[in-house]
C-alpha cells in the first residue's frame, strides 16, 4: 500500500488496520475467519437495533409459537398485560397472560388459515383503574419451517369509554328531547322550525309535522313579535349568545298562551348557525299571578280597585295631566248614616248596600275614570282630563242623583245619600297623597253641612282635619294618662222623689286643658275602636264606685252603665262582666247595663243569648234611647229586659207637641203591660215631670232634679236621703 508523502501521516491507529488487512489478504484462512466474525458482529448489531425498535414501539408486540406459547414480548406489551419483564421470554402459555376465549379462537384461526385477524377486543379485569380494553391485530409468519404469530396490541380503554359515553350522551339527548316536560325547538337562522319534540307540539296543539312547516314568526303573538325579532337579530349578529324572556305564543286555534322561552345560538356539524329554544308553558302560573294581582289590587267585596291600584291610577292621571296641561278631579265619597244602617239592619245588609253603591258609582262614570273603595263606606273617584270645577261639579251632582234612588234592604226601603269632597289638580296639590288628603277634608266639610252634597276643598279645611287627627292621638293617650273621669246622674222615682239609682256618664279631662264635651270625642272613640277599652274602664270604675259607696255605709244604690255597640257585639261581654264583678266585688243585682235598641236589632239571635247570660247572673238590662230605632215593643218581647228608657227627643217637646205626648203615653202603657220599668230621659221642667207623673212613668233623670255630678256629690245626696230608701 503506497503512502503519499505530501499528506499528513495518519495516526497509528489508522495505519495498523491497513497493514493488518494486507497481511490477511496474504493468508486466505485468516480472511474467511475474520469475515465470519464481522458478519456475526453485524448480525448482532442488527438484532440489537431491531430489539430497540421493537421495545420502543408505541404498540405492544407479543410473539407466540404454534403451541401458543409466548416466545417474546416487548416492554409495551408487558405493561399492557401486567407481565414481569423477566418472564417475557419464559415460554409460558398465552392463556396465562391473556385468558380470553375470543382471543384464543382468533389465534387458532390465524394459525390454521394464515388470514389476518384484526380488531380483536380483549378486556382485562382486576386492573387498579378498572377494566382495561385491548385491541389486537394478529399476523402469521413462518420461521424455521414452522409458524409463529405476531400479536400487535394497543390500549383502547380511553377511546372505548369515550365512545360509550358518547353513545350514552346521544341516547340521553334523544330521550330527553322526546320525553322532556318542556318544549324543545331547533330553528334555522331564518326562523324555520327544523326539529321539535312532542311536548312542543302538545303546548301549541299542532302535530310535529305541522310545526316543521312553520316559522317562529307565525307562532308568536303580534304584540311580542317586534321584541322577539330584535333579540333574534342580536343572536344572529353575535351580540349575545342567549336570552330568556316571557312571551305569548299562538296555539293552533289562535288563542294566546304564555310561555317562558330560553334561546341559545349553536353551530351544527357543518358550521351552520342554529338556534335551540326551550319553551315552558307558564299559562297556569300567569293565571295565578293575575288572580293574585287582582286580589292585591281590588276590593274583595265590590271588585272595585282598592287603595293600591287607586294610587297607581291617580299617579298616572297626574302625569298625563302634567303633560297635556289638563286638570284632575279627586272625589272622596262617604255614605251618610251608613253606621245607622249597619247597626239597625245588620252587617249583611250593610255589605249589600256597599255593593249596590259601588255598582251605581261605576255605572255613572266614563271608562277612563276610576272609582275605588277606600275602605268601609268610603269611595274615591278619579276624573282625568277635567277642564275645571264646572266639569267636576256636574259629575258630583250626577253621582248624588244616582245614589239617591230607592233600595230594598231586609224588606225596608232606604234612600242612600253621600257626602262628597272634591280636590283639583294642580290647584289643591301636585301629588296623590296631597290630593287625597284635601278631598278627605272637603268631604268632612260637606258632611258638616248635613250631607247629601259636595264641597270643593278650601285652605282652612286642612286645619279642621289636623284638629281631628290631633284629638285622635290625644284620645289614644288619655287612657294611659288616666284623663277619663265618671260623673253620675241621679235616677229618681217620680212618685216618691227618692234617689233610686245613678247612671255613669263618661267625661274627658285632659291635663291642663278644658274638659272635652262627650259629643266631641265619643263619636271619634266609636270610629277608631277606642270605645272598647274605654268602655271596659267605665264598667270597672262604676262597679268599684258602687262597692265603695256601699262599704262607706251609704244606702244601696243601683248603678247603670251604657254599653257601646262595639262592646256588646265585638267581644264576649257576658264573660267580661263576670270577670269584673268578681274583681270588684260588685253585687250583680245592683248593676244595670243599658243597650240601644239598634244594637239589639242588628243581630237579635246573638243579642238574646248574651242578654240571657247576663240576666242569669242577676244583672238587670235596660233599652236606652227607645223610639229612635226600627224596633217595636212587640219585637222587644224576645229579650230579657227589665227597663225601658224613653229618648229625650220625645220628652223635650211632649208639652207642646201632641204627637210626642201621645207617643210617650203609649210607650208607658205598653211597657207596663209587659211589666217593664219606664225611665224618662232629659226631664228639665216641672211641666214635663207633672205629665210623666200623671201618666204613670216610673223614674226620670234630667236637669229637673240634677245634672251629672262628681262621685262626692252623689255621696252627699245619698247621705241626705231619708232612711230606708232603697234601690
Amino acid at each position: 500500500m503506497m503512502i503519499q508523502t505530501n499528506e499528513t501521516p495518519a495516526p497509528h491507529t489508522d495505519v495498523a488496520p491497513s497493514l493488518h488487512a494486507t497481511a490477511i489478504q496474504d493468508r486466505p484462512e485468516i480472511s474467511e475467519a475474520h469475515a465470519l466474525r464481522d458478519a456475526h458482529a453485524l448480525l448482532g448489531q442488527n438484532r440489537n437495533y431491531l430489539e430497540q425498535v421493537i421495545d420502543g414501539m408505541p404498540a405492544g408486540l407479543l410473539v407466540i409459537d404454534a403451541e401458543r406459547r409466548v416466545r417474546s414480548m416487548n416492554r409495551m406489551m408487558a405493561e399492557l398485560i401486567d407481565a414481569p419483564e423477566e418472564s417475557a421470554s419464559a415460554g409460558h402459555p398465552l392463556a396465562r397472560w391473556l385468558p380470553d376465549a375470543g382471543l384464543a379462537a382468533r389465534v387458532s384461526d390465524a394459525l390454521l388459515t394464515g388470514m389476518p385477524q384484526d380488531h380483536v377486543l380483549v378486556s382485562i379485569e382486576g386492573h387498579p383503574d378498572g377494566v382495561r380494553h385491548l385491541e389486537f391485530n394478529i399476523r402469521r409468519t413462518e420461521q424455521a419451517g414452522g409458524y409463529m404469530l405476531l400479536l400487535i396490541g394497543q390500549d383502547i380503554t380511553f377511546r372505548r369509554k369515550a365512545r360509550l359515553r358518547l353513545q350514552e350522551s346521544e341516547e340521553f339527548f334523544r330521550l330527553t328531547f322526546s320525553q322532556a316536560a318542556v318544549g324543545i325547538v331547533l330553528l334555522g337562522p331564518d326562523g324555520r322550525l327544523l326539529r321539535v319534540n312532542g311536548k312542543m307540539a302538545q303546548i301549541l296543539g299542532y302535530t310535529e309535522i305541522e310545526l316543521l312547516q312553520r316559522f317562529f314568526q307565525q307562532l308568536t303573538h303580534v304584540d311580542d313579535l317586534p321584541d322577539e325579532l330584535t333579540l333574534v337579530k342580536r343572536l344572529r349578529d353575535g351580540e349575545i349568545s342567549d336570552y330568556q324572556r316571557e312571551r305569548r305564543l299562538l296555539r293552533r286555534d289562535g288563542t294566546p298562551i304564555w310561555v317562558n322561552v330560553s334561546v341559545s345560538t349553536m353551530r351544527d356539524a357543518y358550521g351552520n348557525q342554529r338556534f335551540i329554544s326551550v319553551v315552558e308553558d307558564i299559562s297556569r302560573r300567569k293565571g295565578a299571578e293575575e288572580a293574585l294581582l287582582r286580589v292585591i289590587n281590588h276590593d274583595a267585596l265590590t271588585g272595585l280597585p282598592n287603595r293600591v291600584l287607586l294610587q297607581d291610577r291617580l299617579e298616572r292621571a297626574i302625569a298625563h295631566a302634567h303633560r297635556a296641561g289638563t286638570q284632575v278631579a279627586v272625589m272622596f265619597i262617604d255614605l251618610d248614616r251608613f253606621k245607622h244602617v249597619n247597626d239597625t239592619l245588620g252587617h249583611d245588609a250593610g255589605d249589600q248596600l256597599i255593593v249596590e253603591i259601588a255598582r251605581r258609582l261605576a255605572g255613572s262614570l266614563r271608562e277612563s275614570d276610576t272609582v275605588a273603595r277606600q275602605g268601609g263606606d268610603e269611595f274615591v273617584v278619579v276624573l282625568p282630563e277635567m277642564t275645571g270645577e264646572t266639569d267636576a261639579a256636574r259629575v258630583a251632582r250626577k253621582l248624588l242623583d244616582n245614589l239617591f234612588q230607592p233600595l230594598l234592604l231586609c224588606g225596608q226601603e232606604v234612600f242612600p245619600t253621600g257626602s262628597i269632597g272634591i280636590a283639583m289638580y294642580p290647584r289643591d296639590g301636585t301629588d296623590s297623597a296631597t290630593l287625597l288628603k284635601c278631598a278627605d277634608s272637603a268631604m268632612y266639610g260637606s258632611k258638616g253641612e248635613g250631607g247629601n252634597g259636595f264641597s270643593f276643598y278650601m285652605a282652612d279645611m286642612g286645619a279642621q282635619t289636623a284638629l281631628h287627627l290631633r284629638m285622635e292621638s290625644e284620645l289614644q293617650r288619655a287612657l294611659q294618662r288616666r284623663e277619663f273621669v265618671l260623673h253620675y246622674q241621679p235616677v229618681v222615682d217620680i212618685a216618691t222623689g227618692h234617689l233610686g239609682g245613678v247612671e255613669a256618664l263618661l267625661r274627658w279631662q285632659p291635663q291642663g286643658k278644658p274638659m272635652v264635651s262627650p259629643a266631641d270625642f265619643i263619636p271619634l272613640a266609636e270610629e277608631t275602636g277606642l270605645i272598647v277599652p274605654i268602655g271596659e274602664w267605665v264598667l270597672e270604675t262604676a262597679m268599684a264606685q258602687q262597692v265603695a259607696w256601699q262599704q262607706g255605709g251609704l244606702p244601696p244604690v243601683r248603678i247603670s252603665v251604657n254599653l257601646s255597640a262595639r262592646q256588646f257585639l265585638g267581644q264576649d261581654v257576658a264573660q267580661r262582666v263576670a270577670v269584673l264583678l268578681e274583681k270588684t266585688g260588685c253585687d250583680p243585682r245592683a248593676l244595670t247595663l243599658e243597650i240601644t235598641e239598634s244594637v239589639l236589632m242588628q243581630n237579635p239571635v246573638a243579642a238574646t243569648a248574651t242578654m240571657a247570660r247576663l240576666a242569669a247572673m242577676g244583672v238587670q238590662l235596660a233599652i236606652d234611647d227607645f223610639g229612635t230605632g226600627y224596633s217595636s215593643l212587640a219585637s222587644l218581647k224576645r229579650f230579657p229586659i227589665h227597663s225601658l228608657k224613653i229618648d229625650r227627643s220625645f220628652v223635650s217637646d211632649l208639652i207642646d207637641d201632641a204627637d210626642d205626648a201621645a207617643i210617650v203615653d203609649a210607650v208607658i202603657g205598653l211597657a207596663h203591660s209587659m211589666k217593664l220599668n219606664v225611665i224618662a230621659e232629659g226631664v228639665e221642667t216641672a211641666d214635663q215631670l207633672a205629665f210623666l207623673l200623671a201618666h204613670g212613668c216610673d223614674q226620670m233623670q234630667g236637669f229637673c232634679y240634677s245634672r251629672p255630678v262628681a262621685p262626692d256629690a252623689i255621696e252627699a245626696l245619698l247621705r241626705a236621703a231619708p232612711a230606708g230608701q232603697g234601690q
